[in-house]
């Protein structure tokens, strides 16, 4: 789950261009000065960054989270007076899940704000060509493979365009044999960027040996599966994976199963971990793996950045949920003012770079396990938690703290990361 960079700012060329002018034949100088032009964004009170999420569409406050959660973590940065005399404001837009709109988005942040930080969008890749066109930098999570390596992007939880951890398809295989050797999925067709990360997980879990039995992506307006779940259980199935449906498709995904008596063992990545999966007891022994604490507030007694974010977070929005697309956008957010507060007093663009450059080890204090932003290399380490009678919790071989780290690997083997 991501080519040296180099880049003269503006800064740099103004200063070029202020140097001292000979007059030839006076044996005197004029000095000339050019001033640079002002950062975009940046003034002597307050550091504005865009961001763009879906939030009205496709489904309404689909990644309003995103939003959100860069906000919390502001809110809590400016609680501490901001970054170097700077109040940090988030210019939130929303894409209404459509290209031109985020394309538009895009170009106002570019000309107005310092970055982009945060946010989330199926449509992601209509904000490239600016993106690239500027030299701006975005500090988020992207779904798009085209943005994976793209030199103007760090996030704090990298992507790799084909790839992926091993270590928990690995420990599954090894508690669940019989299971992975009867698998079913049901995934999503809302984008070309889905299907293709589904497509590794199919390439990753049968490279481990585990055999795809039957499979379909759905639209995301369908609101039963249960001709899926007819056709798995009459193939046999006894795994079903949903690697990209939210939280309330695999709640009635969990229900229907248990309506025809599937009996298989159901595993999602981090979507099924939403307040709004509410399967009730069909849900009980449902897996998820993933890269984060426990952020709902089941590991906040024992990991600090747990208590920290849910206690922000709600502070912004009472009534939103606690979602990845929360988190994520929470841990971008201190991956990028890390980064301006090492940029100094006068942050350019150019000068957050080379800062972000230089972080090869972050772990957002706890809530994630250890990235490399920088060269964009995702961390091999994971927990697994299941859900029984309305709870998530911790199973072994997770500690108490931190993230398992054995077994490990990463999917292709001849993954080494990306240079800069």
């Amino acid at each position: 789950m991501r080519y040296f960079k180099s880049r003269m700012t503006t800064t740099g060329i103004a200063l070029v261009m202020g140097a001292s002018a000979i007059v030839a034949g006076t044996g005197g100088s004029v000095a000339a000065s050019a001033a640079a032009p002002p950062t975009p964004g940046i003034t002597p009170t307050t550091v504005t960054v865009g961001s763009i999420s879906d939030i009205s569409a496709p489904v309404p406050g689909l990644f309003e989270g995103a939003k959100i959660g860069t906000e919390a973590y502001f809110a809590y940065i400016n609680s501490q007076g901001g970054v170097n005399g700077r109040k940090l404001v988030l210019d939130g837009r929303d894409s209404a899940f459509s290209s031109g709109a985020i394309a538009n988005a895009t170009q106002s942040i570019a000309q107005n704000d310092f970055a982009i930080v945060g946010g989330f969008s199926l449509l992601d890749n209509a904000e490239q060509p600016i993106i690239d066109a500027n030299k701006l930098p975005i500090v988020t999570e992207v779904l798009n493979p085209s943005l994976y390596t793209d030199p103007n992007l760090y996030s704090a939880a990298p992507a790799v365009n084909g790839g992926n951890i091993t270590g928990p398809y690995k420990w599954l295989k090894s508690k669940y044999p019989a299971a992975v050797k009867s698998v079913g999925m049901i995934g999503d067709n809302t984008t070309a960027s889905v299907l293709a990360a589904e497509k590794t997980d199919r390439a990753l879990t049968e490279s481990l040996g585990y055999q795809w039995v039957y499979s379909r992506d759905a639209g995301y307006t369908e609101t039963t599966f249960l001709p899926d779940i007819i056709k798995m259980k009459n193939v046999g199935v006894k795994l079903v994976f949903l690697p990209t449906q939210i939280g309330t498709y695999q709640a009635t995904i969990a229900e229907e199963m248990k309506q025809q008596n599937l009996d298989a063992l159901l595993l999602s990545g981090a979507n099924a971990y939403e307040s709004d999966f509410k399967p009730g007891s069909a849900g009980n022994g449902y897996l998820f793996t993933g890269t984060t604490a426990l952020y709902r507030g089941e590991d906040a007694k024992t990991v600090p950045a747990v208590a920290l974010f849910d206690k922000w977070v709600k502070k912004v929005d009472p009534q939103t949920q606690l979602d990845v697309y929360t988190v994520d956008a929470w841990m971008n957010a201190e991956l990028f003012v890390q980064a301006l507060k090492a940029a100094g007093p006068n942050p350019t663009r150019g000068s957050l770079d080379a800062q972000l450059d230089k972080v090869t080890s972050f772990n957002a204090d706890g809530l994630e396990s250890t990235q490399n932003p920088a060269q964009k290399i995702p961390g091999q380490c994971w927990l697994v938690a299941q859900y029984e009678n309305g709870k998530w919790s911790r199973i072994s071989p997770d500690p108490k703290t931190g993230f398992v780290c054995n077994p490990t690997g990463f999917f292709p083997a001849s993954y080494k990361g990306v240079s800069r």
